[in-house]
């Protein structure tokens, strides 16, 4: 059969038809007969492909027209299985055009030299069923990046495209919507990806995992984001437009758009330093994600985090707008020789730049404006990291940071400055900012040499603090300092902001225009609406996400509830039935509770049952339709769901705030409910919802 598909792929006037079944083996320069095809991927798992290239060189491949299906439009993302086009072994391929849908994974490269990528489309391919909703998060949705070595990103999460050891590739003009992840390069070093659109997913727009050397400009990667409630929780669960992880150095990054996603970038050192794991091995100078550059991008409107970039080196974000973010405009905890230039950071909810246990960083003409914190300079125990295998082997100190020439204007406090040594303020700007000035331990030093009891105290002297830190510049900065040394600025490393023009493309109309952002740039968080796959794509038409009602099929239910004290004992955990028997004195009852909390949603019952040492046991008749059904509980602490009498659900335990899920399977008509819930102290939760 093989050689079959095979003979047939060397050519015809029109193309090739892809035969009904089996894998369609490429042997030389190819085009697909257009047309749609509806083909599940074949082999174990799927992972043969349906279209194959092995061992090819200097090969071209035509999916013009081609539409290259391996599940029906429709099917539940997270259903999707298999490879649609495979390419192993091989070098210079081209593929262009055509697109790739219904997939666990589009697209999969291993092993392969010089790939270049054109004009390809991919449409809903494997996506994780998102537990979380806008009500409350489910802790099972954060998607946990740390581990790649052997290949789990692909396994686990899927993407449109999967390059592994397959350095040089080209990927341009490229898009993909409904899906997590977009491309996901691993051991792929110098990669060229310009002018593709990966937005609206529900992981990461551009993932990377010990690749270098690539050039990324003109991209969009908006909203691919997950974890987020509007108004309720903001956490990103590691979603990012762009994730570099494990050792990703030398790259540059130019002219992108990553707004509205969990991270606009999320960079991390890795595993090898972080845990030691280079250390062990005997590689004793590892470094981390290094020396990568962004440049002119925007990475506004982030669920956690503008540019997060940790346990690094001489990275540079330079000339950026990091607006309306949720947590940090900048994060760079364990950062050393972070330069930040140039950068616009309006409107944080937390600070604007926050730099946990870093040295020798550059902050320099940034606008910092409305945010509800400027700059935040510190240094904490941190025993797991500063004892761990990192901070066994670099320094961990908060020290040698210069902070010129920005412009502060009302912040809530302008810098927040803790444990933290050698610090070099010149030519800031300070406008309207209140009238704020804490200062305990704060030194002043004549020379970089001195120490801390060589210096001058001004804790009582608020003048000649303000001069230190205002030096050479305007106004009177808000600023709350703890156990701090400052001196006179002086020079900073010649040239840190300064950008080679040789790493930039030519700014140009494209894809994405800095200078002339797409509108959906410029809305707020509020934009971000996510559905049961991901964000809502309301760019191209697509409907709202429909809202499950709270309780989904519960909605309308109404519980015969009774709740009552078990302080004076029995122990739920203990004597089961005795603490049922309990609800024969309850505290209170109700005929019409609705479980969206410990309480039934009643004030008044709340105040008569208290906070702690209570149960409540609550029943209810529900009809449904026949169909299988996902019982979702969100419990803090034990609860146990049965269903016409039988235990479907139960976590009997003092707990944190935790979700479980069970799938029940039901026949139509009418049935009963009982829900057991115990309450030890500290947090609740209690809510109750049969999904379809």
């Amino acid at each position: 059969m093989l050689l079959q598909l095979a003979l047939a792929a060397l050519g015809s006037a029109d193309g090739h038809p892809l035969p009904p079944s089996g894998t369609f083996v490429v042997r030389g320069d190819t085009r697909i007969q257009a047309g749609e095809y509806l083909r599940p991927a074949p082999g174990e798992g799927g992972r043969d492909g349906v279209v194959r290239l092995e061992g090819l060189r200097d090969v071209e491949v035509d999916l013009s027209g081609v539409v290259l299906r391996g599940a029906r439009p429709g099917t539940d993302l997270d259903a999707l299985v298999g490879y649609g086009l495979v390419v192993r072994d091989c070098e210079n391929v081209v593929l262009r055009g055509g697109t790739l849908a219904g997939f666990k994974a589009c697209l999969v490269v291993e092993r392969t030299r010089g790939l270049t990528l054109r004009g390809l489309r991919f449409e809903g391919w494997y996506g994780q069923r998102l537990r979380s909703s806008a009500r409350a998060e489910h802790p099972g949705d954060w998607l946990f990046p740390h581990e790649n070595d052997a290949g789990q990103w692909l396994a686990q999460h899927g993407a449109a495209i999967s390059l592994t050891d397959s350095p040089g590739a080209r990927i341009e003009g490229c898009t993909g919507r409904q899906g997590q992840n977009g491309i996901l390069l691993t051991r792929s070093d110098g990669a060229r990806i310009v002018d593709n659109d990966f937005s609206f997913l529900s992981g990461w727009g551009l993932g990377m995992y010990r690749s270098s050397a690539a050039r990324v400009h003109h991209n969009l990667f908006d909203y691919c984001v997950r974890g987020y409630g509007h108004g309720v929780y903001w956490r990103g669960q590691d979603s990012a437009a762009i994730l570099m992880f494990e050792r990703c150095s030398d790259n540059v990054f130019a002219f992108n758009s990553g707004t509205h996603s969990g991270d606009g970038v999320f960079l991390f050192a890795g595993q090898d330093t972080v845990a030691g794991r280079a250390f062990e091995r005997g590689e004793l100078d590892a470094g981390g994600s290094d020396r990568n550059l962004w440049y002119q991008n925007d990475f506004s409107y982030a669920v956690a985090n503008g540019i997060e970039a940790t346990f690094s080196r001489g990275n540079r974000a330079i000339g950026n707008r990091l607006n309306g973010c949720h947590q940090h405009g900048v994060w760079g905890g364990y950062s050393r020789e972070l330069v930040i230039a140039d950068n616009e950071l309006r409107g944080t909810l937390g600070p604007a730049i926050s730099i946990e246990h870093g040295q020798e960083n550059r902050i320099v003409a940034n606008r910092i404006a409305d945010n509800e914190l400027g700059l935040e300079l510190w240094w904490d125990e941190d025993p797991e990291l500063v004892g761990g295998p990192f901070g066994q082997r670099r320094d961990t100190s908060s020290r040698d940071t210069w902070v010129l020439a920005n412009e502060f204007a009302r912040n809530g406090c302008d810098l927040a400055l803790r444990r933290s040594e050698r610090l070099f303020f010149h030519g800031n700007r300070f406008v309207a900012s209140p009238s704020i000035l804490q200062a305990a331990g704060v030194v002043q030093l004549a020379t970089p040499q001195q120490t801390r009891e060589q210096g001058r105290v001004l804790d009582a002297q608020p003048e000649a603090l303000v001069a230190l830190l205002a030096s050479g510049g305007e106004g009177r900065p808000a600023a709350k300092l703890a156990q701090v040394s400052l001196f006179a600025a002086v020079p900073s490393p010649a040239g840190s902001e300064v950008v080679d023009p040789a790493l930039l493309p030519e700014p140009r109309q494209g894809r994405y225009d800095f200078d002339a952002p797409p509108a959906h740039a410029l809305r707020g968080l509020d934009a971000i609406v996510i559905g049961p796959f991901g964000p809502w794509d309301f760019v191209s038409g697509a409907p709202r996400p429909v809202e499950v009602p709270l309780g989904g099929e519960l909605a309308a239910a109404r519980w015969n509830a009774s709740w009552f004290s078990w302080a004076q004992g029995p122990d739920p955990r203990q004597d089961l039935e005795g603490w049922r028997a309990l609800q024969r004195t309850p505290l209170a009852s109700s005929s019409g509770a609705v479980l969206s909390d410990p309480w039934g949603a009643e004030a008044a019952t709340k105040q008569s049952v208290g906070a702690a040492r209570f149960g409540l046991i609550a029943r209810t008749r529900v009809e449904v339709a026949a169909g299988s059904y996902r019982l979702s509980v969100l419990s803090d602490d034990g609860v146990r769901v049965s269903i016409d009498g039988r235990v479907v659900l139960e976590n009997w335990t003092h707990h944190a705030p935790t979700q479980d899920e069970a799938r029940v399977e039901l026949a139509a008509g009418a049935h009963e409910l009982v829900v057991e819930y115990f309450q030890i102290d500290g947090a609740s939760a209690l809510l109750v919802e049969l999904l379809r």
